[in-house]
C-alpha cells in the first residue's frame, strides 16, 4: 500500500506541476478512492491478525497445559507448581510480543520491501542499487546482537518464574507470615526479588533499544544516500520532482522494511531459549501412555524384593516384600520416614523407577498405564486439597454419578451431617483450598470424594486425622465394615479397640515390613510395634 501511496504522489506532483487541471480532477478522485479502501483494507488485515493471534495462542496454551498435565508425578514434582503457571502465563506473553506478532509483521515487511525495489527500478536503476548496497550494511545488526539478546531473553523468563514462585509461597504462607512476624523479612525478600526481575527486564529492554538503535541510524544512512543519488539524477534532468519525492518516501520502503525486518529477527533470535524450553513441555504432552490398562483387582497386591530412593539417594523402600490380599484390612504404622507414604506412592504407579517387583493381579506396575491404576485404587490423603468450586463439585470432580451414589457417599463420609448448617448446602463454594470450610469438613468431603468411585482398592494416609476421634472412629469402623473393599491405612493413632479391627498390622522400620500379623499377634512379639504403642500409651 505504502508503495503505491508513492507513486501516486509521484503522479499528483508531475501532473500539477504540468498544469492539466482535468488530470489532476481524476488523479484526486483516484487517490481519495484509494485511500479509502486502503483504510478498509487496513480494518480487515487487522481484524485477521488479531484472530490469527487469538486462535494460536489458545492452542499454544492448550499444548503446555497438555504437556505439564501428561507429565508423571517424578517429574511434575521436580519443578515448583509456580514455575508452571509462568510457563502460561509469563512465558506465553514473552512467545507472544517477541515471537508470533514480530513474525507477522515481518512478513508485511517483506512485501513492502520487494515492492518498493521493484518500483524503484522501474524509477531508477542506480538509485536503487545505492540503497540496497547501504541496506546491507544494516544485517550486521543482527549479527553482533541475536545472542546477547538470547540470553537477556531467557534470563528474563527465568526471573519471571522465580517471581512467580516467590509471590505464590508468600500468598500460600500468609498464616504463617502473620503468626511469625515475618512481614519485615518477607517485604526484603519482595523486594529483592522484584529488583532483580526489574534489571533483568531493563537490560532486555536496552539492548533491544541498542540494537533499534543502531538499524535506525544504519536505515537513516541507508534513505539519505538514496537522496543524494536521486537529487544529482534531479540535477542531470534524468529524474522528475515527483520522481524524486516518491524516492524520498519509497528509500524508506528500502531502508525501513530493512531495519524492521532485522528488528523483528533479532527479537525472534533472542526467543530461541524460551521456544526451547516450551517446546520440550509441548513435546511431553504429545507422547502416548501406551502401557496395559490395569483390568481387574480379583487376587492381590504382591510386593517382591522392593527398593526404592529418590534421586538414587539412600534407598527409601529396602529389599520390601509383602502380600496384600482382596477385601481384606491393613494397618501400616511405623515412626515418620520409615517408608509408609513412599510405599503408597510406589502402588499408585508414581514412580516406576523402582527395583524389584510390584504386581496387581500379576500386572506389574510399573507397565500399567497410571491412569488406569486410578480407576481401583482411591487414596485419601492427609493433606487435602479442595479446589475453588462446590462442595458437589469437589466430591464428584466433574464426573456423572447417580444420586442414590451421592447420597451414600455423603452418608458414610458424615458430609451429611454439616450439610444443613450450610446455606447452599450441596452447593455451597469451599473457597480458595476449602478456605471457607473447617478442616474436618475438608476432611469428609475428601472420604466422600474417594468413596462415590466404589474403587476395590481404598487407601487413607492419615486420612481421618483432621476429624475428632469419635467422628474418626466412626468413619474408620464404617470403612473397616464393607466386606468387598480392601483397605490400606497408614495411621500414627495406635488406638487398641480400632487396630484389633484390621486383618493385619504391618509396623515399617527404615524401608522394610519388619514385623507383621493381626494386633494380638505383633503385639505378642514384643517387639518395635509394642514399643511404639507403649510410648503413645
Amino acid at each position: 500500500m505504502q508503495v503505491f501511496i508513492a507513486l501516486l504522489l509521484r503522479n499528483i506532483i508531475d501532473i500539477a506541476v504540468g498544469g492539466n487541471l482535468s488530470d489532476f480532477y481524476k488523479i484526486s478522485i483516484f487517490a481519495l478512492i484509494y485511500f479509502l479502501l486502503m483504510g478498509i483494507n487496513h480494518y480487515f488485515t487487522g481484524a485477521s491478525e488479531a484472530l490469527y493471534l487469538k486462535k494460536t495462542i489458545n492452542y499454544l496454551r492448550e499444548d503446555i497445559f497438555k504437556g505439564i498435565m501428561n507429565k508423571n508425578h517424578s517429574n511434575f514434582s521436580s519443578d515448583n507448581t509456580a514455575s508452571y503457571i509462568s510457563n502460561l502465563t509469563n512465558d506465553i506473553n514473552l512467545v507472544e510480543t517477541n515471537y508470533i506478532v514480530p513474525y507477522l509483521m515481518m512478513i508485511g515487511d517483506i512485501v513492502i520491501f520487494i515492492a518498493t525495489v521493484i518500483v524503484l527500478l522501474y524509477i531508477n536503476p542506480w538509485v536503487t542499487l545505492v540503497l540496497f548496497l547501504t541496506g546491507t550494511l544494516m544485517l550486521l545488526v543482527p549479527l553482533l546482537f541475536s545472542k546477547p539478546l538470547s540470553y537477556s531473553q531467557n534470563t528474563l523468563s527465568e526471573n519471571l518464574k522465580l517471581f512467580t514462585t516467590n509471590i505464590k509461597d508468600i500468598f500460600s504462607g500468609y498464616e504463617v507470615i502473620k503468626s511469625y512476624n515475618m512481614e519485615s523479612d518477607i517485604k526484603k525478600e519482595f523486594k529483592n526479588n522484584n529488583l532483580n526481575l526489574s534489571k533483568s527486564k531493563f537490560k532486555s529492554q536496552h539492548l533491544q533499544a541498542i540494537a533499534d538503535a543502531a538499524s535506525l541510524i544504519l536505515a537513516i544512512g541507508c534513505q539519505t544516500s538514496g537522496i543524494i543519488v536521486g537529487g544529482y539524477f534531479l540535477i542531470k534532468g534524468n529524474l522528475t520532482v515527483g520522481s524524486l519525492i516518491a524516492i524520498l518516501n519509497l528509500g524508506n520502503g528500502v531502508s525501513g522494511p530493512i531495519m524492521w525486518i532485522i528488528q523483528k529477527a533479532t527479537m525472534i533470535k533472542g526467543m530461541s531459549e524460551v521456544n526451547k524450553k516450551l517446546i520440550k513441555i509441548i513435546d511431553e504432552g504429545k507422547i502416548p501412555d501406551n502401557r496395559e490398562p490395569l483390568k481387574s483387582f480379583n487376587k492381590d497386591i504382591v510386593i517382591k524384593d522392593l527398593n526404592f530412593s529418590y534421586n538414587d539417594e539412600k534407598l527409601i523402600l529396602n529389599n520390601l516384600n509383602f502380600k496384600f490380599e482382596k477385601n481384606k484390612k491393613y494397618a501400616l504404622v511405623g515412626e515418620s520416614g520409615c517408608g509408609k507414604s513412599t510405599l503408597i506412592k510406589v502402588l499408585l504407579g508414581y514412580y516406576t523407577n523402582y527395583e524389584g517387583s510390584v504386581k496387581i493381579d500379576d500386572s506389574e506396575v510399573k507397565d500399567l498405564n497410571s491412569n488406569s491404576i486410578g480407576k481401583f485404587l482411591s487414596v485419601i490423603h492427609q493433606n487435602v486439597y479442595m479446589f475453588h468450586k462446590s462442595i458437589k463439585d469437589n466430591i464428584t470432580l466433574s464426573k456423572d454419578f447417580k444420586t442414590e451414589e451421592l447420597e451414600n457417599s455423603l452418608s458414610l463420609s458424615g458430609v451429611k451431617k454439616f450439610l444443613p448448617l450450610l446455606d447452599k448446602g450441596l452447593d455451597t463454594s469451599v473457597g480458595e483450598n476449602g478456605s471457607n470450610i473447617s478442616g474436618g469438613q475438608k476432611q469428609r468431603i475428601a472420604i466422600a470424594r474417594a468413596m462415590i468411585r466404589e474403587t476395590p482398592i481404598l487407601i487413607l494416609d492419615e486420612g481421618t486425622s483432621a476429624l475428632d476421634l469419635k467422628t474418626a472412629s466412626d468413619i474408620e469402623q464404617v470403612l473397616l465394615s464393607q466386606e468387598n473393599l480392601t483397605v490400606i491405612t497408614i495411621t500414627h493413632k495406635l488406638d487398641e479397640a480400632m487396630l484389633n479391627k484390621y486383618d493385619k498390622i504391618l509396623f515399617m522400620k527404615d524401608g522394610k515390613i519388619t514385623e507383621s500379623g493381626d494386633f494380638s499377634t505383633i503385639n505378642n512379639l514384643n517387639g518395635d510395634f509394642t514399643k511404639l504403642l507403649n510410648s503413645i500409651g
